[in-house]
């Protein structure tokens, strides 16, 4: 029978693209290679795992893309969330330990400020 493209075995079926990978990645759907070692789909493969091919609408295949679109933008936006989440708690973890160090070089600067109430510096005990 006729070999095609996943994409065209994709709105063959009605099913994803991601979905036809799975199932060749789980060798649950058979591929063979075709021009420039692309792959390809042989029409009665499809026949066989999904049953028989109806034809699709440009209107269930709108739906889909759209479907589609809408879930990866979804899934997109929840990651980049999370890696902004992530990123917000290391800061402030980072805000807490600059303020710790600013806390400790102020306690050394009121050490080192403070002076003797002796008559002369402390540097020149060796001079007496």
């Amino acid at each position: 029978m006729a070999k095609i493209s996943i994409s065209e075995a994709a709105r063959l079926t009605g099913k994803s693209r991601t979905t036809l990978h799975r199932l060749i990645k789980t060798g649950e759907l058979s591929t063979c290679h075709g021009a420039r070692n692309a792959r390809m789909v042989d029409v009665s493969e499809l026949i066989r795992v999904f049953g028989p091919l109806e034809p699709v609408s440009s209107e269930q295949v709108a739906a889909q893309v759209d479907e589609q679109s809408v879930t990866g933008h979804s899934s997109q936006s929840e990651q980049v969330i999370a890696q902004l989440r992530q990123e917000v708690e290391h800061l402030k973890t980072l805000v807490s330990a600059k303020d710790s160090h600013i806390d400790s070089l102020k306690q050394a600067m009121l050490l080192i400020e403070h002076t003797h109430t002796g008559g002369s510096p402390w540097w020149m005990f060796w001079k007496r």
